[in-house]
């Protein structure tokens, strides 16, 4: 009896442990993660001048290595330079302009503004008066010694012609007499027009424009007087930033004339010369990104649920046997790929896929864009 009991037990546990053992094999076929098949991809950096211009130095060649920040193609900037320069004066004017504004006027500044008034008051006052009767007089004498000196000139003239007749002087000092009449009487002639300029007074445009000239004057002196107002502070404000502004434009530019790496990577392709003429924008390198490094693999709609992002993953490559790299889900669609008119059966199912990208380590540069490999994940 003892010994059917023991058996009874025994067979128990043979049952129970054979149960274990099914249950076991069924959950893992079940949630059993499969392998992933796709090809090592990298990012793909193309590479471009905003500016543009005449290419001067070329400083790669295709598939050579490169680090981040290594010159790819320098442009011709010359231009750009001067502007740069000038642009740089204007910044330096237009701060001194705005010291100036914020001190105020200086005393010296001040008083020779009132100065300029004052010389533009006389100035008006003095057109306005018109000639006084001492410059007349004085502009009569002139003239009258000046018709003077005419007349005699014409006079000696005379007598010279008859002279030079009389073959008793030379054509020489005829030719003196006779520059001597003519000069005398060019004299008496602009005594003659200073004088009824004098007498006619002044000009009604003169003294418009003397009287708009003392109102100018007059305007500053009050300005410099009353110092700077908030609103040209704010303009010489203003004009700095601008010209601040401009400044770092061209610089950004400048910095548009040398072509750099953005990352470590691979040239793959140069597709310009020294001396070629580039447009704004044109591609000139394109690089691979030799840190951005993944397999692009598909995983159906009836396994997405065993992957997710940050999972990690173990790849190898049909070139490498044997060697296998580690690797991470970084991201999944979020639209499936290579769906079918009618999805009816889980079958059909399996046919609708979604693409995720596992990144790999490649710190040796082992992995090359294009190699097959395969996926496991953890």
């Amino acid at each position: 009896m003892k010994a059917g009991r023991m058996a009874a037990i025994l067979g128990a546990v043979v049952l129970a442990w054979l149960a274990v053992i099914v249950i076991a094999q069924f959950t893992r076929r079940h949630t059993a993660i499969p392998s992933y098949f796709g090809t090592v991809e990298t990012r793909e950096v193309q590479a471009g001048s905003k500016i543009g211009g005449r290419v001067t130095e070329v400083a790669v060649e295709e598939g050579q290595s490169v680090k981040a920040g290594a010159l790819l193609v320098r442009f011709e900037c010359n231009d750009l330079l001067a502007q740069r320069e000038q642009a740089l004066a204007l910044v330096q004017e237009s701060q001194d302009t705005l010291t100036r504004t914020l001190r105020g006027n200086r005393p010296q500044e001040i008083q020779q503004a009132v100065n300029s008034a004052e010389a533009a008051r006389a100035a008006l006052l003095e057109a306005k008066n018109g000639p006084r009767k001492q410059e007349i007089a004085q502009a009569q004498a002139a003239l009258a010694a000046d018709e003077a000196n005419a007349a005699d000139a014409a006079a000696d003239f005379d007598r010279m012609q008859k002279l030079l007749a009389a073959d008793e002087i030379s054509r020489m000092e005829f030719d003196g007499y006779r520059t001597k009449r003519d000069a005398t009487a060019q004299n008496a002639e602009a005594s003659r027009q200073k004088l009824a300029l004098l007498q006619a007074g002044t000009r009604m445009e003169d003294l418009q424009s003397a009287e708009a000239r003392y109102k100018q004057a007059e305007a500053a002196a009050a300005l410099s007087k009353a110092g700077s107002r908030r609103e040209d502070i704010a303009l010489s404000r203003s004009q700095v930033q601008a010209a601040q502004a401009h400044v770092a434009d061209l610089e950004v530019s400048l910095r548009e004339a040398e072509l750099r790496a953005s990352a470590d990577g691979v040239v793959e392709v140069v597709s310009v010369r020294p001396g070629d003429l580039v447009p704004p924008g044109q591609i000139v390198v394109t690089m691979l990104e030799t840190s951005q490094l993944w397999v692009k693999v598909y995983v159906p709609e009836t396994e997405l649920a065993k992957v997710h992002v940050g999972q990690q993953a173990t790849v190898t490559v049909d070139g490498m046997p044997g060697r296998s790299f580690a690797g991470l889900v970084g991201q999944i669609s979020s639209e499936a790929e290579f769906l079918p008119r009618n999805v009816q059966t889980p079958d059909d199912r399996q046919h609708q896929v979604f693409g995720a990208k596992v990144y790999v380590s490649n710190a040796a540069s082992i992995l090359k864009s294009g190699m097959s490999a395969t996926v496991q994940l953890q």
